[in-house]
């Protein structure tokens, strides 16, 4: 018998879940014998619930709700470390991984996608003691973005909250270890990504792929606010950033030291991260995920 475990955050996409959950289990019941349905009430039920599932033989594990949602989940996944399908319904704002996989970001269209879909490998990341799919960043993190502007602008409003802290100009000092050595950066901001979607964009690493084992590191360079006007309309054209503004490596672990005492946070998959020093690995062809056959 096969057996799915469909976990639903009933809150995400203003509250979109209610409406769509019972087509998503509906489909779902055409593909398995049993379909188990679980609404979070509060952080962590995600991964604990993937988690069990993992472990007491669910074929696959559904998710509906944002990138927190998609991140919890992953990390219950990751946990247990058992064999397991996985698909997501998207209803964040960003959606970085379904826009990687071409995953319909229209909540009707990405369950639709599911009478024809097949699964693809797809890597993760570890940084210290938990898990991404996304990105892992720190430095000039956006400001806090409102419903209201999500709602209005959607993706754009993360680029405008992220210019306008840029124009702080703060900087911190970073040592970057990779098995080539060890480099010191001054920089406002890097980030460890494993798609080329970041923040909905493509700009930073287009070449990245889901599946390529690789963490694509951006370590932004110190630039002024002229420098930002420049590159502001060639960033919304698509086009890549230059060498100029910031340097792009590629390895499957690192070690990330905060040398200074900038107090710097980290942001992972939208939410709050770990603390430094940070060690982050990839796990690759981690997943096997649904995505649009």
């Amino acid at each position: 018998m096969k057996r799915c475990m469909l976990i639903v955050n009933p809150t995400a996409g203003r509250e979109r879940a209610k409406y769509h959950k019972d087509n998503l289990r509906q489909q779902l019941e055409t593909m398995f014998d049993d379909v188990e349905l679980r609404e979070t009430q509060k952080a962590g039920d995600a991964t604990e619930w993937a988690k069990e599932a993992a472990l007491t033989g669910f074929d696959s594990v559904f998710s509906m709700g944002g990138d927190g949602t998609l991140n919890e989940t992953i990390n219950g996944l990751a946990q247990a470390n058992s064999a397991i399908h996985f698909g997501f319904i998207p209803l964040g704002t960003i959606n970085d991984l379904a826009r990687a996989l071409n995953i319909p970001l229209h909540p009707e269209a990405a369950i639709a996608m599911l009478q024809h879909c097949k699964t693809v490998k797809v890597d993760i990341a570890k940084a210290n003691d938990r898990y991404f799919v996304n990105t892992i960043a720190a430095g000039i993190m956006p400001e806090a973005v409102s419903i209201e502007q999500k709602t209005r602008l959607g993706p754009l409003a993360y680029f405008l909250t992220g210019i306008k802290a840029m124009q702080a100009h703060k900087t911190s000092l970073f040592k970057i270890t990779t098995a080539q050595g060890s480099t010191v950066h001054r920089s406002p901001l890097i980030v460890a990504m494993l798609t080329n979607s970041v923040g909905s964009f493509r700009n930073l690493a287009p070449q990245a792929r889901v599946d390529d084992g690789k963490i694509w590191l951006g370590i932004f360079k110190d630039f002024n606010y002229l420098d930002l006007i420049k590159v502001i309309p060639e960033f919304l054209a698509g086009q890549p950033l230059t060498s100029e503004l910031m340097t792009l490596k590629t390895m499957d672990r690192v070690r990330i030291e905060l040398l200074d005492d900038s107090h710097l946070s980290t942001n992972m998959d939208g939410d709050e991260g770990p603390d430094f020093p940070l060690d982050i690995e990839v796990l690759p062809s981690f997943l096997s995920v649904y995505v649009p056959a």
